[in-house]
């Protein structure tokens, strides 16, 4: 009774670090405020050499993938995480410190692989949840990780600048600081793992049906996610260009810089408020509010090319803008969350660790190829059209997740007649 109150407690101190363990650890706090300043101002390094980075860096998630899942299965969800935060710990070294090319990309190649590991934190939330017969917080916990992380972006945002300018390696120091911590953080996380039910094997016709029913359902998760989040991402960065052209066309240099990191600041804030709303809507709405997201992609697609085609007054031109851009950052939390969510409820303890790194792989994959296209693409067409392309992506986005809604809702119902 004792040592059950004991892993009681350990469960419920894990599940109150775990939002900020989250938040914190995801991604290198600092160096991605300040990274193409650090690398071009303090490494020396030119923009071709900036991409092949990016390049290696996806080259060696790949590579890294199957061997990981190996590795994740056979040491367990901390012992993976623990590997996640201290490969990002030496990234951190070796990008900061490296005096040669070569020590930069042993950087990179440590950076983005450590998030196949890190990932099992979700795992471990949603375990500890089901212990204590909470899992259906899952949302609302994950959610907190998601808006600790983008107030401490944004206040970093606001003073990275500041202190690359007092020191060029101070914010990396920092970074590395909170690398260690991350670590340490480790040491207080615990998995309770699942003590559910067994299942009963003799499944009968409706139930070996229901089973069908979520594989499929799966597969249209990962192709949902896997489209629209590349989206999202490939987006916000074609969008903040187009931004910076249109302002040039108005502003010498340093207003626009001014202006554009203004822009970059609201959008900042947009991304807090995209989790708070998240976080009152969900309830509400429950599984349509991916619907509602992917519509939302598509309006701020839409505010972004018509605010493009408005030359009349500058400054009704860069609010619609701005608002289609921030509403690009505003949406990409809350569709995490809600279909990492919609995923591990919908699969298996033992397939989780292998679910949940297929669906980052699967956007990963999609946002490079389409970044590929777009750059081929941009050597033929202007800028705006690029925009255009990723509103119709968005569409067929739409019809993918609509058809994903009526799965999802077919097999609740199914699975209620079951119980």
């Amino acid at each position: 009774m004792e040592q059950e109150k004991q892993k009681r407690r350990k469960v419920i101190l894990s599940n109150q670090i775990l939002p900020y363990f989250i938040a914190i650890s995801d991604d290198l706090m600092f160096f991605i405020a300040i990274s193409t300043l650090f690398l071009t101002v303090v490494k020396g390094l030119s923009a071709s050499e900036i991409a092949l980075l990016t390049t290696v860096t996806n080259l060696a998630y790949l590579i890294i993938q199957i061997p990981a899942l190996k590795i994740i299965k056979k040491i367990g969800n901390i012992k993976s995480i623990r590997i996640g935060t201290i490969m990002l710990l030496a990234s951190s070294v070796l990008i900061t410190f490296g005096n040669n090319y070569l020590t930069i990309i042993l950087g990179y190649i440590l950076y983005q692989p450590a998030f196949i590991f890190k990932k099992m934190e979700h795992i471990v939330l949603k375990n500890n949840l089901t212990y204590l017969s909470k899992k259906n917080d899952y949302i609302k916990v994950a959610n907190k990780a998601h808006l600790i992380y983008a107030v401490i972006t944004m206040v970093i945002a606001l003073m990275a600048g500041s202190l690359f300018a007092v020191n060029h390696y101070l914010p990396m120091y920092l970074c590395v600081g909170i690398c260690v911590v991350n670590i340490l953080l480790t040491f207080c996380i615990f998995d309770v793992g699942v003590e559910g039910k067994s299942e009963n094997h003799n499944s009968n016709n409706h139930q070996k049906k229901v089973k069908t029913k979520v594989a499929k359902m799966v597969l249209i998760i990962f192709l949902s996610f896997g489209l629209l989040y590349p989206i999202i991402n490939v987006g916000q960065g074609n969008v903040t260009l187009l931004i910076q052209y249109h302002l040039q066309e108005y502003f010498e240099v340093g207003l626009t810089a001014t202006y554009l990191s203004f822009i970059v600041v609201t959008s900042r804030i947009a991304r807090i408020f995209g989790n708070i709303l998240f976080e009152k809507w969900y309830p509400k709405m429950k599984d349509k509010i991916n619907l509602l997201l992917t519509i939302l992609t598509i309006s701020a697609f839409a505010l972004v090319l018509l605010g493009a085609c408005f030359s009349t007054i500058p400054i009704i031109k860069f609010i619609i803008m701005t608002l289609g851009f921030d509403l690009i950052l505003a949406i990409r939390d809350p569709l995490d969350t809600y279909m990492t969510d919609l995923l591990l409820k919908n699969t298996k303890q033992e397939e989780q660790p292998k679910a949940i790194s297929y669906l980052q792989l699967t956007r990963r994959l999609v946002a490079s190829i389409i970044s590929f296209i777009f750059s081929m693409l941009l050597t033929q067409i202007n800028l705006f059209y690029i925009i255009v392309l990723l509103m119709l992506l968005a569409v067929v986005s739409l019809m993918i997740n609509y058809k994903l809604y009526k799965m999802v809702t077919i097999i609740k119902q199914s699975k209620r007649l079951e119980e």
